[in-house]
Order: C-alpha cells, then sequence, then structure tokens
C-alpha cells in the first residue's frame, strides 16, 4: 500500500508512516481489533522482540530502523535514491537512460524490501554526517574523507559502492578464479598450518611496529623495526619428559552431558616455549625467560625494550614462569624461589627505574597476585592453602613515595580478579566450594567494607576497563547459571538473564554482550541483552559447538563485529561434510532484524571489526581438503579465491584482506602457495613454497620456508612486491 500524504510505497501491515508519521487506514482498523491493553510477554527465552511492538515477531524491523532519523527529507531522497539505483546525484546525470528505465522499474514496484530499507537509511545517515562535517571551520582545509574516522571512512566506501548487481564489476575476481589442487592432501593441511600463527590480524594506522620474536636452536631473537636482535643465547636447561596421550579417543555421544571445565582450579602444567615470552600490548616492551628448567617451570626473567637494543635487563633467577605484567608493560610482579609444584614462593615488584626488585611478600602463590589496572596497586593472597582455596587478601601501594607496608582487607578469600578502572575497587572472591567449585563474589572500595555481590558463582567475573562495572555470574547449577552487571559508580546490580552457559562477548563499548545456552546435543543458543536490560533477543539458534582443542582448523560458527552491529552464524552444520547453512543479520540500536540465509555450504565464517563485511569459507572438499573463500558485502556475495587449503586461511581484523594457501605438496616437504586477496577479488601471489606463514598486527605477512633442516623466515607486505629475509636458520617463532 501507499502513504496517502507522501505517496511512498509501504508494507502491508505498517501502522505509521515512517516518513511523515500519517496514521494509515489498516492501522485504524487494526486499532479497533485489538484490546486496549497489550501486556508483554517475558522475552528471556522467546526469541527476539521488535522495537514496536514485542508482541508481533513478523514486523519489518527495518522499517522501525528508518524512524530514529529526524530528517524525512533526507529519508525520501536516499530512498529515491536507492530505487534509482545510484549512490550518487552525478550517476543520474552521466546515465539519464538508466534512470528512465528505473523510474518504470519504481511504477511496477509495490513492495521494498528489508536491504533496500536499510540501504536507504544509511545513505541518509552518510549524508547527514557529510553535511554535518561540511559545517566545521578549521584553519586547514581537508577534504571529506580526512575528516571522518578510519572506520566512517571504511563505511563510506561500502555505501559508495552499493550499486545494482547490473552495474557491478567484479572482473578482477573472476579473472583470477580456477585453480586446481590434486586429491590426496587431506592430511598435509594440519601440517601447513600448526605454524601458521593467527592469533592476531589486522591493518593498524600509524607507524607501531609489532616485534616478533623467534628462536635459532637454543637462542632467542627479536626483530623489531627491520633488526634481528639476538638477547638470550641459553632459552632452555632442561626439558621435561614428554607425557603419554591418555585421552579417550572414542567418540562421545552427542547425547552426554557436557560438564563445564573450572578454569579457576589449579593444575600443574609443563609449560610451553610460547608462555615463557609475553609482549606488552603497545609492543615496546617484551618480558622473557631464560636457561629454563621445564620440569619446575623456573628460569631467569629478562626484560628488554624493544627499540633499544642496549636496554636488556637481567631481572632475577628462579622465577617461576607465571609472572604479570602490568597494563601499560614498563612493570612486572613475579614468583621466586618457589617450589616445584608453583606454590609457596617470594613476591617481587620491578620497574626500570629500580635499582633491584621490591620485596612484598613471602608465602605467595602463583596465579594469586594481580596489578590494578592503573599499576600502581598490587592484590595478592597471603597465606594461602591451596586444598581448601583460602587465604588473607592483601593490598600494596606501588606508587613513588607510597610506604613500603602492605595492609590485609580481608580474609579467607579464594581467589583475586582484579581492579575496576579507577584501581580503588578491588574484586575477589571467597566461600569457594571445592565439590562444585562455586564462589561468592566480594568487591571492596579502598577505605570501605568487604559487600557480597553474587552468590555461587562458576566461571570468573568479567572484570572491564572502560566503566567502572563487572559482568559477573551467580547461582550455578546443572552447568547454567545467571548473569548480572554490577555498576559500581551507581552502586547497582541488575540481573540480566537467568540459565546461561556463559558470556561470549562483550560488546567494544562494553554496554552489552552475547552469551550462550548450550545444551546436551552439543549446539548452542546466541542471546543479545545489554548491561541495563533484563530482556533478551535470541540472535542464533542451533549452532554446533566446534572445541579448538589447540586444531588450528577448528571452524568458526559464529562470529559479530566489535560494535555488534552484525551477526553471522551457521545453522544445520553437518560435522561429517563440514558444511551448513550461513545466516546474517543487522543489529540498530539494539535490535536485531531478521536474518537472511546467505549460503548453503559454509565451512566457517568471520565477520570484520566494523560489521561492513561477512567473510566465510564454502564448498568444502574432503577429498582434496579445500575450501573457497567468500565475502558478502552491501548484499552482494563474491567468491574471491578457490581451492583454498582448508583450515589454511587468515581474515585480517578490518575485513581488508585475506591471506591462505593453495597447491598444498606433501613431497619431497610440506609446502604450499601463499596469497592475498582484497575483498575487491584483487589477487596477488606472495610467495610459493612456503612451509607456514602468519599475519601480523599491522598486516605484514610473515614466511617460513624449509630446505631440508634448515629453515628461513621472511615476511613481506600483502603486495607481495617486498619479500625481505629476517633471518637464516629458524627453529620456532614465538611472538609476532
Amino acid at each position: 500500500m501507499k502513504c496517502p500524504k507522501c505517496d511512498i510505497t509501504l508494507p502491508e501491515d505498517i501502522e505509521v508512516c515512517p516518513l511523515c508519521h500519517t496514521p494509515l487506514g489498516g492501522a485504524i482498523k487494526e486499532t479497533e481489533e485489538k484490546p486496549a491493553e497489550v501486556k508483554r510477554a517475558p522475552s528471556q527465552d522467546t526469541g527476539r522482540f521488535t522495537a514496536i511492538d514485542p508482541t508481533k515477531d513478523s514486523y519489518d524491523f527495518d522499517i522501525q530502523y528508518t524512524l530514529t532519523f529526524k530528517d524525512a527529507g533526507e529519508i525520501r531522497q536516499s530512498i529515491e535514491d536507492m530505487e534509482l539505483g545510484f549512490s550518487n546525484r552525478s550517476e543520474e546525470l552521466l546515465h539519464p537512460e538508466k534512470k528512465a528505465e528505473e523510474v518504470q522499474a519504481k511504477s511496477e514496484r509495490k513492495v521494498r524490501t528489508r536491504e533496500e530499507m536499510e540501504e536507504a537509511a544509511q545513505r541518509a545517515a552518510l549524508r547527514r554526517a557529510r553535511r554535518g562535517q561540511g559545517k566545521r571551520t578549521d584553519s586547514i582545509k581537508r577534504s571529506h574523507v580526512e575528516k571522518l574516522s578510519r572506520t566512517e571512512r571504511e563505511k563510506a566506501a561500502a555505501l559508495r559502492a552499493a550499486k545494482d548487481k547490473r552495474y557491478r564489476s567484479f572482473g578482477d575476481a573472476k579473472k583470477n578464479r580456477g585453480f586446481l589442487i590434486g586429491a590426496g592432501v587431506a592430511v598435509v593441511v594440519i601440517a601447513l598450518i600448526v605454524g601458521a600463527i593467527n592469533l592476531f590480524a589486522g591493518m593498524m594506522d600509524g607507524d607501531i611496529h609489532y616485534p616478533t620474536v623467534y628462536t635459532k636452536n637454543n637462542q632467542i631473537y627479536v626483530y623489531y623495526d627491520k633488526k634481528p636482535q639476538l638477547v638470550s643465547e641459553n632459552f632452555i636447561s632442561a626439558y621435561a619428559p614428554e607425557e603419554k596421550d591418555t585421552k579417550d579417543t572414542s567418540k562421545t555421544s552427542s547425547n552426554s552431558k557436557k560438564k563445564v571445565e573450572d578454569p579457576k582450579r589449579y593444575k600443574t602444567e609443563v609449560p610451553t616455549e610460547k608462555q615463557l615470552v609475553h609482549v606488552s600490548n603497545d609492543s615496546l616492551y617484551t618480558y622473557f625467560m631464560e636457561d629454563v628448567d621445564l620440569n619446575t617451570g623456573r628460569g631467569v626473567l629478562v626484560y628488554y625494550k624493544n627499540d633499544s637494543p642496549k636496554s636488556r635487563k637481567t631481572i632475577a633467577g628462579s622465577v617461576h614462569y607465571k609472572f604479570e605484567i602490568s597494563k601499560d608493560g614498563k612493570s612486572v610482579l613475579y614468583l621466586q624461589n618457589t617450589d616445584d609444584t608453583g606454590y609457596h614462593g617470594e613476591l617481587f615488584y620491578w620497574n626500570p627505574d629500580l635499582k633491584e626488585p621490591v620485596k612484598i611478600e613471602d608465602n605467595i602463590c602463583a596465579d594469586n597476585f594481580k596489578f590494578s589496572q592503573n599499576g600502581l596497586v598490587s592484590l595478592y593472597i597471603k597465606n594461602f592453602n591451596p586444598i581448601v582455596n583460602t587465604g588473607d587478601l592483601c593490598v600494596r601501594s606501588l606508587a613513588d613515595g607510597a610506604s613500603s607496608e602492605s595492609k590485609q582487607i580481608d580474609e579467607k578469600t579464594a581467589f583475586v580478579f582484579g581492579s575496576t578502572p579507577k584501581s580503588d575497587i578491588y574484586i575477589y572472591a571467597k566461600d569457594y566450594d571445592t565439590s562444585k567449585g562455586t564462589y561468592n563474589l566480594y568487591a571492596m572500595k579502598e577505605g570501605g567494607s568487604p559487600e557480597l555481590y553474587a552468590k555461587e558463582a562458576f566461571l570468573p567475573p568479567i572484570i572491564l576497563e572502560k566503566v567502572e562495572g563487572v559482568y559477573t555470574y551467580s547461582n550455578y547449577h546443572d552447568n547454567f547459571q545467571n548473569i548480572s552487571y554490577i555498576d559500581f559508580a551507581a552502586n547497582k546490580t541488575n540481573l540480566m538473564a537467568e540459565n546461561v552457559t556463559r558470556i561470549d562477548r562483550v560488546r567494544i563499548d562494553e554496554g552489552a554482550v552475547i552469551y550462550t545456552k548450550e545444551y546436551e546435543t552439543n549446539k548452542s543458543d546466541y542471546y543479545l541483552i545489554a548491561s541495563t536490560e533484563n530482556a533478551s533477543q535470541k540472535i542464533a539458534s542451533g549452532v554446533v559447538t566446534i572445541a579448538a582443542d589447540n586444531d588450528p582448523q577448528a571452524k568458526v560458527q559464529f562470529d559479530v563485529s566489535d560494535d555488534f552491529s552484525r551477526v553471522a552464524f551457521i545453522g544445520g552444520y553437518d560435522e561429517v561434510n563440514c558444511k551448513g547453512a550461513l545466516f546474517t543479520m543487522n543489529i540498530v540500536n539494539g535490535y536485531a532484524s531478521k536474518e537472511k540465509r546467505i549460503c548453503d555450504d559454509a565451512y566457517g565464517c568471520d565477520v570484520s571489526a566494523d560489521g561492513a563485511t561477512v567473510r566465510f569459507a564454502s564448498t568444502y572438499n574432503k577429498d582434496a581438503a579445500t575450501v573457497n573463500l567468500v565475502a558478502y558485502t552491501n548484499s552482494n556475495t563474491v567468491t574471491l579465491a578457490e581451492d583454498v587449503g582448508s583450515g589454511a586461511f587468515t581474515y585480517d581484523k578490518l575485513g581488508e584482506a585475506m591471506v591462505y594457501a593453495r597447491n598444498v605438496k606433501i613431497e619431497p616437504a610440506v609446502s604450499g602457495d601463499v596469497e592475498c586477496v582484497s575483498t575487491k577479488g584483487k589477487i596477488r601471489s606472495i610467495e610459493e613454497g612456503v612451509s607456514s606463514y602468519g599475519l601480523k598486527k599491522d598486516g605484514t605477512i610473515l614466511l617460513l620456508k624449509r630446505d631440508g633442516d634448515n629453515a628461513s623466515l621472511y615476511y613481506s607486505n600483502q603486495k607481495g612486491s617486498k619479500i625481505k629475509l629476517i633471518d637464516e636458520g629458524v627453529t620456532k617463532t614465538l611472538s609476532y
């Protein structure tokens, strides 16, 4: 139907025109039939709800999206642009014949799709943002793109590219297709990607360098700013004997009850070599251990400033490998002279400005000490009894000129979790039940008294870094628990949801979470809820839970953008044939639209940080162990690369590129050809005959090539035009 006032086409069940707010006939009729009062049903477990009427699941959410814009003229203009198939008015002038065709099509069209309505609203938002930017009077004139942030620039580029399919060209993508791979290499891909370290991916702004830490035999090197530096001559002094694999290899029944593992229980573990190296968040400092006895986990702790080769300092010997670095990377807490289990050691504090380490306390256990978020307070538990998990909670100020005395603030403490951003509220656990693994959560403000905030919690709380708040669990039973948001600034606790398995993601602004409910069928439902709400929206159903188990081929079945604007998940996944239906949906202003099915044979999925692009692997070939890489942007699905080694692909964080290997060979040694493809379909050949690769935070690609017993480490940009040797005789990459 059409609005009688502004003459725009609307769905049949719309009540009010989103442009001129005119009541429609259908709305009047419906009002006469509806009861005077509609009670809202609880939506905790009833799926998603809509913005206008929670009782009408059929309501088209994307119409409500347009109501968030105040300028109806902008909305109307955006809708006209969208219907004409133009991203701007210049195209209308250049192609008048296209306009005539589209006007004719417009007259025949009665109802717009959700995607069209959303694109119209997005264009309106972009036009409003540009107009607002034009009002600025800076002394130095800049272009519109320069005035926008990086994320806004990317969204603007995506909107400019959102044309009708008939006018789009993906010649580059098509031109680079058609690569083939031989059969019988399924077992090779795992070996190829064991060395592909895709812990982080993304291209960052600025001139920040990210160090690469690697070993040559038993020596440690740091490669930073194109300069390899030898930082240790003796990495490992004694290796622990290999443990026999006692795991049950038989497949567990899908109906067997899966218990959530208690991450708080102390375990005696043999450290891996990667656990002995820690790089600060800003990538300026590296702390590592040398002369390590892996049987006891003790060695010499060393500090190194990555841009200053002469900065190497030996901090202390006989240090346990579980040390703690402050958030700014400038100081460290560590245990010295521990027993072989890591219990009962001396706690020390060190930073580069001290002449010698400062001893804080005796008889401290591993994992029982933390920095406050500002790095100026040490929280630790002394007199700890690991059998009953109790001890005395103490704090010690580390600020210059502070007292050298520690003070006890509570007793019978089980775990210390940390502090809030202002670092004057300490969060910890008491009343630990060793049989159930549950605890009670306490918090204490500096100078105040301990307060109980949650009972019978199981998983550790999530302490936020931007606001004075915590997401916490409570009432654990049958592998389910409740989640709450504690607002310390307002001194309020909001019970958000009940019968939850765990929080899966926290939104980048920390104001909302996505949590899961995992069932005995090894499948999970995903829900979205804001910190101040108590009604959840179901955003994914029946997603198969695939444990990683250190397998680089683990297939991601659910992903979401950092700002929760876009969700992608695979439903009905067939674990034998490695495929399922891929769905995506938008989340705008905290409300989820209906999902859209974009693929029937998805292998795994990824969502870019800004939500503009969904990338996924599909068309799994079991015999050849290959997949195709596909991108979904602006309602367009494009195959970017074919016959890629399954598991042998890495996404950058911003959604601009994918690095992958194909043409995998097993003889005479495991190798593959590494390539990079942009979301526009441009394929770049990086290097052939590569044993493994990794994508650094700054977009640099690391390449390891083996020639017999010798291995050489290289780096390249994403165009493959600058292949440079880092070092020869490389044994292992520990961190990058």
